[in-house]
C-alpha cells in the first residue's frame, strides 16, 4: 500500500508542474516574439537613418551628349523641374520620360554617381527631312524646330495636302528603301489634297504612283528598271505608274526609245509614239 501512495503522489507531482512548464514555455515565446519586433523596428529605424543619410540633395547635374540644336541650358532646366527628390528619391523613371518626350532627344540614359551626383546622357535626333517649306521632321514624322537650317538644304522635301507628318515619314522612308535597288535618290514626295502620291528623283524623272498599291507599283517599277529601263536614264522625265500591269514613259525632247539603235527615224518618233512603245516593251 505504502508504494501505491507513492506512486500516486508522484503523478500527482508531475501533474502539478505541467501547467508550470506551459507557463515558462509561453513566457519563452512572448519574449523570443518581443526580441523580433525589437530587432524589427531597430532594422527598420536604422535603415531609415542610413537612407536618409544617402539619400542627400543632388550637389551636381551633368548632362553630356553632342548636339547641334539642342541646347544644354534647355535640358538643364527640364531636369531641374523634375527634381523632387535626393540622390535614392529622384524619381529617374519620370525624368527619363520627360526628356524623352523632347521631339530632339531621340535616346535618353540617366544614371546616379556616388555621393551626390546626377549623370544624363543624351542623344540627339537627326533632321531625315524638310516638312514644306520651313520645317524638318525627325524618323518618327515629329517636327523639330531649327534656327539656322543653311546646312540641311539638301535633305528631302516632304509636302502633303493630305494626311500628318507621321504617316508622310513613314511612306518616305517605306519607299526609299524600296528603291534601293535602282540606285534612285528621292529628292521630294508630295501627297495632293487627293491623296494621290508623287515622287521626284535627284536625276531628274519623276515616278506618278497615283492613290494606292503604292509598295506593288515601286517594285514593278524596280523590276523594270532593272531589265533595260535604266539604260535610257538621260532620256526620262516622267514614269507613269498608276496602270493596273505597266507603267508609261514621257521622254525628254530628242530622247531615243533604243540607246542601241541610233537612228534618224528614232530620233524622228513623237513623244506619244515612245510612250506607246515602252508601255508594250515594259507594260
Amino acid at each position: 500500500m505504502a508504494t501505491q501512495n507513492r506512486r500516486g503522489a508522484n503523478r500527482r507531482q508531475r501533474g502539478m508542474n505541467r501547467p508550470a512548464q506551459r507557463s515558462f514555455s509561453g513566457w519563452l515565446e512572448n519574449i523570443s516574439r518581443l526580441l523580433i519586433v525589437a530587432m524589427f523596428v531597430v532594422v527598420i529605424y536604422g535603415g531609415k537613418l542610413v537612407y536618409q543619410q544617402i539619400d542627400k540633395p543632388l550637389t551636381q547635374i551633368m548632362i553630356g551628349g553632342d548636339f547641334s540644336y539642342l541646347q544644354q541650358q534647355e535640358l538643364m532646366s527640364l531636369v531641374n523641374n523634375q527634381i523632387d527628390g535626393g540622390f535614392l528619391s529622384v524619381d529617374l523613371s519620370n525624368l527619363s520620360q520627360v526628356l524623352d518626350a523632347h521631339p530632339w532627344v531621340d535616346q535618353v540614359s540617366i544614371r546616379r554617381q556616388w555621393p551626390s551626383t546626377l549623370k544624363v546622357e543624351v542623344l540627339e535626333e537627326v533632321p531625315i527631312a524638310r516638312w514644306g517649306k520651313e520645317g524638318f521632321l525627325n524618323r518618327l514624322g515629329e517636327e523639330l524646330t531649327i534656327a539656322d537650317n543653311s546646312k540641311l538644304a539638301d535633305l528631302p522635301v516632304l509636302r502633303a495636302k493630305y494626311g500628318t507628318s507621321r504617316e508622310m515619314m513613314q511612306e518616305y522612308q517605306s519607299m526609299a528603301e524600296l528603291i534601293v535597288p535602282t540606285g534612285l535618290k528621292l529628292v521630294e514626295l508630295q501627297r495632293d489634297s487627293l491623296g494621290a502620291w508623287r515622287v521626284d528623283t535627284a536625276v531628274g524623272i519623276r515616278l506618278v504612283l497615283g492613290r494606292d498599291q503604292i509598295a506593288e507599283k515601286i517594285r514593278r517599277f524596280v523590276l523594270v528598271w532593272k531589265s533595260g529601263l535604266n539604260q535610257h536614264l538621260g532620256s526620262i522625265k516622267t514614269i507613269d505608274l498608276r496602270y493596273p500591269n505597266g507603267l508609261a514613259v514621257a521622254w525628254k525632247d530628242g530622247a531615243l526609245i533604243d540607246a542601241q539603235d541610233d537612228t534618224k527615224a528614232n530620233t524622228a518618233q513623237s513623244a506619244q509614239g515612245r510612250q506607246e512603245l515602252l508601255r508594250k516593251n515594259y507594260g
